[in-house]
C-alpha cells in the first residue's frame, strides 16, 4: 500500500511572504478547492490568530538565521469563525535560504497520527512529525504543552546508524558523481535509472527531510511527468512517502524517504564498502 502522511505541504518565500499551499493545507485555512494555490501575505496572515502570528514570524526568522528546523503551534481562524489548530514544521531549502518548505499538521487529527506512529513503519517523516508534535513550542506561550511528553517515534525510530551515517552518505555522493561521469563518456540513454537516482537524491538530502517533487526531479534532471511516474512507483514499493492523498502536482507534493528506503540504502552502501 502507498505510504502517505496526514499533513499538508507549504512553501513560503520569506522575502515576499507569498505562500504556496497544497489542497490539504488549503482546507486547514478554510479555503475553497478552487482557490489560488499561492497566497500573498495579506491573504494568509489575517487568517492566523492575532496572538500567534508574532511568534510564528519570530520562529521563522530564528530558524532561518540558525539554519534550524522551524516548528510552531498556531491557530487558524477560518472564514466561518471556526478554529483549526495547526502544527507547522519545515526548514529552508538547500538552494535558497530565504525559502521555507514544510508541512502543516491538523492537530484535530493528532490522535490518528499518534496511532500511525505507534503502529509505525514510516519512521523518517513520522519521526520528524512526532518530534515536532511532542516537542514544539506553542505559538502562544500562555498555553499548556500537552504534547511535550513521551513520543513512541523517538523510541522506535531512534537512528542506530548515526555513527556511520556520514561515511554512508559520502559513499552515496561518490556514487552520484560516478553516475554523472558515465554521461560524459556514454550515451545517457544507456545508463538511465531514474528511480535509483531519485532515491540517491533523497538519501543525500538527509539534512532536509522535506522536499518537493519538482525540486527532487530537478536535482536528478527528470521532467515533472517522469518524476511523478517514478515517485508513484517508489511509493508503491514502500521506499518513499508523500504528504498528499494523490500524486498529482510536483510543486505541491512533499516527498521523503521511508525508514525502509533509508535502511535499504544504508545496507547497500555498507555492503558496497566491503567490495575491494
Amino acid at each position: 500500500m502507498p505510504t502517505r502522511v496526514l499533513a499538508g505541504y507549504w512553501d513560503l518565500d520569506l522575502e515576499t511572504r507569498e505562500v504556496l499551499l497544497c489542497p490539504r493545507s488549503q482546507r486547514m485555512f478554510g479555503l475553497a478547492a478552487d482557490s489560488p494555490k499561492r497566497l500573498a501575505g495579506y491573504d494568509w496572515r489575517p487568517r492566523i490568530h492575532p496572538d500567534d502570528l508574532p511568534v510564528i514570524e519570530g520562529e521563522l526568522e530564528t530558524a532561518q538565521r540558525r539554519n534550524e528546523i522551524y516548528a510552531a503551534r498556531f491557530r487558524i481562524v477560518r472564514p466561518d469563525g471556526s478554529i483549526c489548530e495547526v502544527l507547522g514544521a519545515g526548514r529552508t531549502t538547500a538552494r535558497n535560504p530565504m525559502r521555507f518548505v514544510g508541512l502543516n499538521f491538523d492537530l484535530d487529527d493528532a490522535a490518528m497520527a499518534a496511532e500511525r506512529v505507534s503502529q509505525n513503519l514510516d519512521c523518517d517523516m513520522m519521526d520528524f512529525a512526532a518530534e515536532q508534535l511532542f516537542g514544539a513550542t506553542p505559538a502562544n506561550e500562555n498555553e499548556s504543552r500537552p504534547w511535550r511528553t513521551w513520543s513512541p517515534a523517538r523510541e522506535v525510530c531512534r537512528p542506530s546508524l548515526e555513527s556511520t551515517r556520514k561515511l554512508l552518505v559520502q559513499r552515496a555522493k561518490a556514487t552520484i558523481d560516478r553516475r554523472e561521469l558515465r554521461k560524459i563518456f556514454l550515451n545517457p540513454t544507456m545508463v538511465g535509472e531514474p528511480a535509483f537516482d531519485l532515491l540517491l537524491a533523497l538519501y543525500v538530502s538527509s539534512t532536509s527531510p522535506i522536499i518537493s517533487a519538482s525540486e527532487l526531479g530537478a536535482l536528478v534532471g527528470l521532467s515533472p511527468s517522469s518524476t511523478m511516474r517514478w515517485l508513484k512507483f517508489l511509493v508503491n514499493e514502500g521506499l518513499v512517502l508523500t504528504a498528499e492523498e494523490e500524486i498529482e502536482d510536483p510543486d505541491t507534493m512533499a516527498v521523503a524517504m521511508t525508514e525502509r528506503g533509508r535502511t535499504s540504502l544504508d545496507d547497500y552502501f555498507k555492503a558496497a564498502g566491503e567490495i575491494p
